[in-house]
């Protein structure tokens, strides 16, 4: 009885040494996120999403957006801002939080570009 009190002592006391072990480190630093979006006249868009992670792997995908004509030239860039939104919200449900925005935009709006800096929460 004395041999089976002690083994179960000790399978406790390694047990519970156990929820001290060091766990592997998670993802920290920062993360960015940049949307960019160019049109060439009013025929044609092209938008993507960039996410560029802590190790500096980054990660580009097309934006399928809309054939554009004078009406609806910005569906685009609202198309655009979806994604941006949608990565954004996926990220920050992985403990992400956005700390700062940069937009940029150049010949008259030809290229829109904004870019989300994450840390972890």
């Amino acid at each position: 009885m004395k041999k089976a009190l002690s083994f179960a002592a000790l399978l406790l006391a390694a047990a519970g040494s156990w929820a001290f072990y060091p766990k592997p480190a998670e993802p920290s630093g920062y993360m960015m996120v940049i949307g960019s979006g160019r049109t060439s006249g009013l025929a044609s868009y092209t938008a993507s999403i960039t996410v560029v992670q802590p190790t500096g792997e980054e990660q580009a995908r097309e934006i399928d957006t809309k054939s554009l004509t004078r009406k609806n030239v910005m569906s685009g860039f609202v198309d655009l801002h979806k994604a941006e939104l949608a990565q954004l919200n996926q990220l920050s449900a992985q403990g992400w939080r956005v700390v700062a925005v940069t937009q940029s935009n150049s010949f008259q709006g030809a290229l829109n570009e904004t870019t989300y800096l994450l840390e972890k929460k």
